[in-house]
């Protein structure tokens, strides 16, 4: 509706011209009962009305030309006589005129369009004086006509160029509310992709580390099926762990989301020692070497901990192969956490996977370190053939990580 209203405005003043031509024309044709010649005897007449009509129509979308038009009106009916409107009343077209250019100008352009307005009065009063005999034989009565009209333009002018500010601060009004909406649309927006994007790495964290899990015991479980039935009870245990695990996860998980927790704390740092003997269940030989206390992280880092070494370790399960090793370091004599996860494969001519293949696995852990206040860094391990190392670091609550 606002916009409708917007554009609807620019139509505004050629309706008016519309109006003003043909009121005044068929006042002109009833009040003098032309005849046939009308067109011939009161051509400059027309042409008058017809000119100040079209400077009234252009005025907001051309004000430089609407005072063109009206200025030559008034030189022509100087020169031409016979062209001087016949009511006093007509010359009120200049009014509007005047009006309507001062609320469309800016700047220097309001200047001309003051001295349009006073010069334009001052010139109709003088036509008007001399074709109808205003104040003649009176100077003083004259000279006020001429202050008068010259008051009318300078009025007119005031007005159009108090209600131009208005307009002008009201569109500005109203294209900061719309950007302010677009702005709010678009942190809305940028809320519900990162809300995705952690939704995403939370189930791809849990899912890819359970169906690792579950894929690496279910085969072992086949092949020791025929030869060690026995040896089978230890793997479907593991199996069932895991899945159990990865629920229990998944629904805290999603009573995050709904906002309804039922007090299922987030997996954190004393929650490592069961992830490790998972993996290790699962045929990846896993060291663990810690050094100092438990450190001073919040919840918040302890579960970036947690999923930054179930991911690495993860990755080292899938990539590494059968018979691989990996060994996780944890180092919190300093003031925070610093950890890394070194793999290696059985076979050393096996090729680790890029940093930049390794999907959004990395990428969350780098996120989520980052998130944390720290860094990570992973790729190639040098000092090992076919290795990988993942390093990460995370400062103590209130203190800010130096940049890898």
């Amino acid at each position: 509706m606002r916009s409708l209203l917007l554009r609807s405005r620019w139509l505004l003043e050629p309706a008016i011209a519309v109006v003003f031509f043909v009121f005044w024309a068929f006042a002109l044709v009833g009040r003098n009962q032309l005849g046939p010649g009308m067109l011939r005897a009161e051509g400059p007449f027309w042409a008058a009305l017809l000119l100040l009509a079209c400077a009234i129509g252009v005025s907001r979308l051309s004000p430089i030309a609407a005072m063109a038009i009206g200025t030559a009106v008034l030189i022509g009916q100087l020169l031409f006589p016979v062209g001087i409107f016949d009511d006093p009343l007509v010359y009120l077209g200049y009014v509007i005129v005047a009006l309507v250019v001062a609320a469309s100008v800016r700047g220097r352009m309001r200047v001309v369009a003051f001295a349009f307005a006073v010069g334009a009065g001052i010139s109709a009063a003088g036509l008007m004086a001399w074709a109808f005999g205003i104040g003649r034989g009176d100077p003083a009565a004259r000279d006020l006509f001429f202050v008068l009209c010259a008051a009318a333009g300078a009025m007119a002018w005031l007005v159009g160029t108090l209600t131009g500010v208005w307009s002008h601060s009201h569109r500005k009004e109203l294209e900061l509310e719309r950007a302010t909406g677009r702005l709010r649309v678009a942190e809305a927006e940028a809320l519900v992709t990162s809300e995705r994007e952690r939704i995403a790495q939370d189930v791809h964290d849990i899912m890819a580390h359970s169906l690792s899990v579950i894929l690496a015991q279910a085969d072992g479980a086949r092949l020791l099926a025929e030869e060690r039935p026995a040896a089978v009870a230890p793997s479907l245990g593991t199996i069932a762990d895991t899945a159990r695990s990865s629920l229990t996860e998944v629904r805290m998980l999603i009573e995050t989301l709904v906002g309804s927790p039922t007090g299922i704390e987030h997996p954190g740092l004393g929650d490592l020692d069961d992830l490790v003997r998972r993996l290790s269940d699962s045929g990846l030989s896993i060291s663990v070497e810690r050094f100092g206390g438990d450190g001073d992280l919040t919840p918040a880092q302890q579960l970036a901990v947690y999923r930054i070494v179930q991911e690495a370790l993860t990755n080292a399960l899938k990539h590494a192969g059968p018979g691989a090793a990996a060994r996780l370091a944890l180092d919190m004599r300093e003031d925070g956490l610093a950890l890394s996860v070194a793999s290696r494969p059985a076979d050393p001519a096996r090729t680790p996977p890029e940093p930049n293949t390794a999907g959004r696995g990395l990428v969350g852990m780098r996120e989520r370190a980052r998130l944390a206040g720290g860094w990570l860094d992973a790729g190639p391990d040098d000092d090992i053939p076919g290795g990988y190392l993942v390093t990460a670091y995370l400062p103590a609550a209130g203190r800010a990580a130096v940049t890898a």
